[in-house]
């Protein structure tokens, strides 16, 4: 299988250069990804436990899906495939935008748009990719992410996620 080539990007999310998904893993070079908060008419959350296998944050907790931007490829492209692949979700309209967020780490550096699509269909889910799906309450997500390993983009992008609801 051919290696994934990523844009590198600057601190203003301005195309750098080309790299493979290994070297920006390996270097911890600033990429592009795209995270999708999924929501029902309930009001519930769709969580996802990565695999063990993950080369970052493996078997941690997510919420909803984030699809690492591949190279040409729009953030909205990558969250509608991120949905397609991972959770066979497919949407019928653009998921909406709310927010950017950027996280450094000695793990990963990236620029996020998150989006928010609502859904209420089943959810069948890459094994490959996921272990287990959930969906909470939004006080069970909560309590999930004090009491259990939580990626740490995820958990920014929910705490800013209920930041922005109760405006």
């Amino acid at each position: 299988m051919e290696e994934e080539i990523l844009d590198v990007v600057d601190e203003n999310d301005k195309f750098v250069k080309k790299a493979t998904r290994k070297e920006v893993r390996e270097k911890v070079l600033l990429h592009r990804v795209a995270r999708v908060i999924i929501k029902n008419n309930k009001n519930e959350f769709v969580i996802q436990k990565r695999n063990s296998d993950k080369k970052t944050f493996p078997s941690n907790f997510d919420i909803g899906v984030a699809e690492t931007v591949k190279s040409g490829e729009s953030y909205e492209a990558a969250a509608i495939r991120g949905l397609k692949e991972e959770l066979a979700i497919n949407v019928a309209n653009q998921p909406r935008f709310l927010f950017t967020i950027k996280y450094n780490s000695q793990q990963t550096k990236e620029i996020c748009k998150v989006y928010e699509i609502s859904h209420n269909g089943k959810i069948k889910f890459q094994k490959e990719e996921i272990e287990e799906v959930k969906v909470l309450e939004i006080n069970e997500v909560k309590n999930l992410i004090q009491k259990n390993p939580f990626h740490p983009v995820g958990k920014l992008a929910f705490k800013k996620y209920l930041k922005t609801i109760k405006r």
